[in-house]
């Protein structure tokens, strides 16, 4: 048994009921450190919350894309008009043809259209928090801080933006907490993955050995997955069988066909982009580079940390919920990591967390308005220009 994990452990296996019930966990973790599940006012993130605040909704569009696994609602909130395409084959079709414009014809577009995805995890809710905070700016003008954000504002209303704030409804609810700033290694282990059959922590690379969690091998599942075990960023993607919240985000992919898109998580370390993905082409691989430079250069401008790309490198062979949206749609992925201010690892207020997202956001749709967000060519540097 580690050392840390003494409490839980004896929490678990003294109570009455052997398999506690995520509420039993939960409030033991709310007497013990009750800063996690307080936050300020600009910090909305409960599902609660989240669901007052999107009927308020009056300049944005909101639809209802789906339910969880859990029978729990995800909506989307979309800005700016709707500019649909007319595939005329799929786009496996049109690439093999060399005529990408029969599935996706730019000319059809007066803007881009980008979409923001936030808490596929549920206990990542910097996503969220930086999602209603943008729902707020565009009805109102303010952020839920009453601050104006004329930049970011002016460049928004040059997309269309499509909002999701929060994917996987079941894993917040799991998750439970506001958020993680100011919690300890063990408590994030608690939050997202949750507890083993023993009650031992649920981590490492056991949380990715086994996908989707089969009933009885957790005895607390955290906010990690779906109320049916599923890890949305790792879903079966090509199998019988797709999470209903994935199915969701497809039926969205497909109606939308975006140009490109943008999923939020967090972690432990500084803020970083997890780029370039692998199984794209040389020049969606090189946007991406580009687009996480731009923007991580308007943090440091700013005086905020962040960890260069080469410093977080995925497997190389790694498929993720990213790579399949673009392979289906043809949009330009990028995934953020926000950072979630873990006690004694990189520090973070909820504040500074929110301005890091606000000003990603702004750098993103930035890059995606000056140098367009889909490749010209899959090439690496597209044609050689004539001399």
């Amino acid at each position: 048994m580690q050392k840390g994990w003494v409490d839980w452990y004896s929490v678990v296996s003294n109570m009455a009921n052997p398999i506690p019930l995520a509420s039993d966990v939960l409030e033991r973790l709310r007497a013990a450190s009750p800063h996690l599940f307080e936050a300020p006012t600009f910090w909305v993130s409960g599902l609660e919350a989240i669901e007052a605040r999107l009927a308020e909704v009056r300049r944005g569009e909101r639809r209802v894309l789906g339910q969880s696994a859990g029978g729990r609602e995800i909506s989307a909130v979309a800005y700016g008009p709707f500019e649909p395409q007319s595939p005329t084959a799929t786009i496996s079709s049109a690439m093999a043809s060399d005529r990408p414009q029969v599935f996706f014809d730019p000319a059809r577009r007066t803007r881009p259209v980008l979409v923001l995805i936030g808490s596929i995890h549920g206990g990542e809710t910097e996503g969220i928090a930086l999602c209603m905070n943008l729902i707020h700016l565009l009805e109102t003008g303010v952020d839920l801080r009453g601050q104006r954000q004329e930049r970011l504002l002016s460049l928004l209303e040059k997309v269309r933006l499509v909002v999701v704030p929060c994917l996987n409804p079941d894993g917040r609810a799991a998750a439970g907490v506001a958020h993680l700033c100011g919690a300890t290694v063990d408590e994030l282990y608690l939050v997202q993955q949750g507890l083993l059959a023993d009650g031992t922590p649920f981590k490492g690379r056991k949380i990715k050995e086994v996908q989707p969690i089969p009933p009885g091998y957790l005895r607390h599942m955290g906010g990690y997955y779906n109320a049916a075990g599923v890890n949305l960023q790792h879903d079966d993607f090509f199998g019988p069988r797709l999470a209903p919240e994935n199915d969701a985000v497809r039926s969205l992919f497909r109606r939308e066909l975006p140009d490109a898109f943008l999923t939020f998580h967090a972690h432990g370390g500084r803020p970083a982009f997890l780029t370039p993905d692998a199984y794209l082409s040389p020049g969606c691989q090189r946007k991406q580079t580009e687009a996480a430079g731009y923007a991580l250069s308007r943090l440091g401008a700013q005086g905020i940390p962040f960890a260069p790309p080469d410093t977080i490198v995925p497997p190389p062979w790694s498929f993720f919920f990213q790579t399949w949206l673009h392979h289906m749609s043809g949009a330009l992925p990028l995934l953020f990591e926000f950072c979630h201010g873990l006690s004694g690892y990189a520090p973070s207020s909820l504040e500074e967390t929110l301005q890091t997202g606000l000003l990603t956001t702004e750098a993103w749709v930035e890059y995606c308005l000056l140098f367009g967000a889909r490749p010209r060519a899959s090439e690496l540097f597209s044609a050689v220009t004539p001399a």
